[in-house]
């Protein structure tokens, strides 16, 4: 079933496609383990510096009481990435065309301003986490003494001087942007194999983060107690509060967010696309879904276990960036406990740098009726903004001095409250495809994902908004 790009002609095969292998297709486990990829590219985006920070902020804070958490958002994130992945796969349609055939182009672009919003804050928080991963290796830039803080005799207040401004914000500005036009830079270069570089990529990009924070889990030794009580479901036993909670609430969500990422998951249809599998392809897609979010659920849980080991009894709120985090672990690991986090923390950021502000743009085309394949020059025109509102963001939060740990919980919980449309365009498509395309536990999970997410919505607004 060929895809139809907008001006109606069929795309480009995708190099390595299905297109190309004619109608058979060899199943045997080493084969379909060898042509999986889309999955790991969604894992990689997923286990970005939200899940990293978040992961290891409620291990220090209520050690492995939710660990719970991680398993339960994986399978809600497996059951809709196969959704998605079956209606790339099965659907003649993109995703957003299908909305605007049934509901109207506006309702399309509803869609696809709810998922580049999503991706503009995740943008913001991967170019912090940058920042954090870099003042792991080389700590925070010194602030010279005369231009520190001033106070002003009239309020008794500080106030910023100029020269302040003109050092320590635009060198973190000026080093956000640096990193943001070297991508740029990557994705023009790599314009003609995009897609297949991107794959490569992500993969080696989740082996350095499996390494990373497995050794950090090594040195932890952690209870094995701890980690089986605390993949039992439960709120923790102390330091819990509902009604005053709010920073805990707003971390579990932003860990919940982050794992179970519906923009990701509907991305997958996209991705199936640009690598040509069609409804003989599902087979390696589940298979490719599981591997993919299993490992995506496996890394989160060694971060957390490890902030459960070696962190449990700080005060979250001192753990401000990755220096601190690795300043907190050094009885554990040592002198080289800021290298061996920041580097877990850096692969974790350039995995989801350039493919977050991709899936916002590949989307948005798709919602404005534009050709959505990576090659095509609007997508890279798209993505060029995406990277850039995300700079824009994350500058903004650098100028007001919020601290960049907080401030990406804070943009993760934000992404919240603008993917429930996400979430029910992919189960209104999904309600659409062949009997029998899906598995019969994916649809039911499905509803209590997109109750998770309505639920976090909801939490999140009024929690802001109190």
């Amino acid at each position: 079933m060929a895809e139809q790009t907008h001006n109606g002609s069929a795309p480009e095969p995708a190099s390595g496609s299905s297109a190309q292998n004619g109608p058979t297709r060899s199943t045997g486990p080493l084969t379909l383990l060898r042509r999986i990829g889309p999955a790991i590219v969604v894992a990689a985006v997923v286990l970005g510096p939200g899940s990293i920070v978040s992961a290891s902020k409620l291990g220090c804070q209520y050690q492995y009481d939710l660990l719970w958490l991680i398993p339960v958002a994986s399978v809600l994130m497996i059951a809709l990435t196969m959704t998605s992945m079956t209606i790339g796969a099965v659907q003649d349609k993109l995703p957003c065309q299908a909305v605007a055939e049934s509901f109207g182009r506006p309702a399309a672009v509803a869609v696809g301003l709810a998922m580049l919003t999503a991706v503009t804050l995740f943008q913001a928080s991967n170019n912090n986490a940058m920042l954090m991963a870099l003042e792991g290796f080389i700590g925070k830039p010194e602030v010279p003494a005369d231009t520190q803080e001033l106070v002003s005799p009239e309020l008794g207040t500080p106030e910023k001087g100029p020269a302040h401004l003109g050092q320590a914000e635009l060198l973190r500005i000026g080093g956000m942007l640096g990193f943001n036009l070297f991508v740029i830079g990557l994705m023009w270069i790599s314009r003609r194999n995009l897609y297949r570089m991107i794959e490569k990529a992500m993969a080696w990009l989740v082996g350095a983060m499996v390494l990373a924070f497995a050794v950090n889990l090594l040195f932890a030794k952690p209870s094995l107690s701890g980690i089986a009580q605390g993949l039992i479901p439960k709120l923790p036993s102390e330091q819990w509060n509902l009604s005053g909670s709010t920073e805990a609430l707003m971390t579990m969500g932003a860990m919940v967010a982050t794992t179970f990422s519906v923009a990701a998951a509907f991305y997958q249809a996209y991705q199936v696309r640009e690598k040509g599998w069609t409804q003989k392809d599902l087979a390696v897609g589940r298979l490719d879904s599981v591997v993919g979010i299993g490992a995506l659920g496996l890394i989160t849980m060694m971060i957390l276990i490890c902030g459960a080991a070696g962190l449990y009894g700080i005060d979250p709120a001192t753990l401000t960036d990755a220096a601190a985090v690795a300043i907190a672990l050094e009885p554990l690991f040592g002198d080289s406990a800021r290298y061996v986090f920041a580097i877990g923390v850096l692969a974790g950021a350039v995995s989801s740098f350039l493919v977050n502000a991709l899936i916002g743009a590949v989307v948005f085309c798709d919602a404005i009726n534009q050709p959505t394949s990576l090659s095509k020059p609007v997508v890279r025109a798209w993505t060029v903004i995406a990277l850039l509102l995300g700079w824009a963001v994350a500058s903004f939060a650098v100028i007001a001095q919020i601290e960049l740990a907080n401030f990406i919980v804070f943009a993760q919980c934000l992404t919240v409250v603008a993917i429930p449309v996400l979430g029910i365009s992919i189960i209104w498509q999904a309600r659409q495809l062949p009997s029998g395309t899906l598995p019969r536990w994916v649809m039911p999970v499905n509803y209590v994902g997109l109750l998770v997410v309505l639920a976090l919505a909801a939490r999140t607004v009024i929690k802001l908004a109190s």
